[in-house]
């Protein structure tokens, strides 16, 4: 290869990388959008069909597609008025597989509660079809707690 050669081959790359970067930030305010306006099919096309959903906190591990959306719904009916946050992302891109870190900070409505939480994701992805998908998806809840009780001192998840 040549000099030019060589360094369109690296242009190549870099820019595949920076479209697979900005494909997976779409997946990922998609999927906000999903799950705070409670719709069902913006939400089940992002994920593969084998995809996993974890919430250690909750003791939730679900897997597939089906059950992924019934975990979406379980979590509809308890809390309403959803708004997730999300902040310090990190994507890393392997060939059609990528993995993401972020922090996320959510408000919501538990009956007459306004409640709290925050955490971390850790998401999996993978490339099909040309399509980034959601193949797995760990929510760590580092707190959930209403505004009369508050979060000072807790050092743990409330609800």
């Amino acid at each position: 290869m040549t000099t030019l050669e060589t360094r369109l081959a690296a242009l190549e790359h870099e820019v595949a990388a920076l479209r697979a970067d900005r494909d997976i930030r779409t997946v990922l305010s998609q999927y906000a959008v999903g799950v705070d306006e409670k719709h069902p099919h913006v939400l089940w096309p992002l994920f593969t069909d084998d995809a996993v959903i974890e919430v250690p906190a909750w003791s939730v591990e679900v897997r597939g597609i089906d059950a992924v959306m019934r975990f979406f719904e379980n979590y509809w009916r308890r809390f309403d008025n959803p708004r997730r946050y999300y902040a310090n992302e990190v994507v890393t891109v392997t060939g059609d597989t990528a993995s993401a870190f972020m922090y996320w900070h959510v408000t919501q409505e538990e009956g007459a509660d306004s409640v709290l939480g925050w955490g971390t994701y850790d998401w999996g992805f993978r490339r099909q079809g040309g399509q980034w998908l959601i193949a797995r998806e760990v929510v760590h809840i580092r707190a959930m707690t209403t505004l009369a009780r508050g979060w000072a001192g807790q050092g743990t998840m409330s609800l």
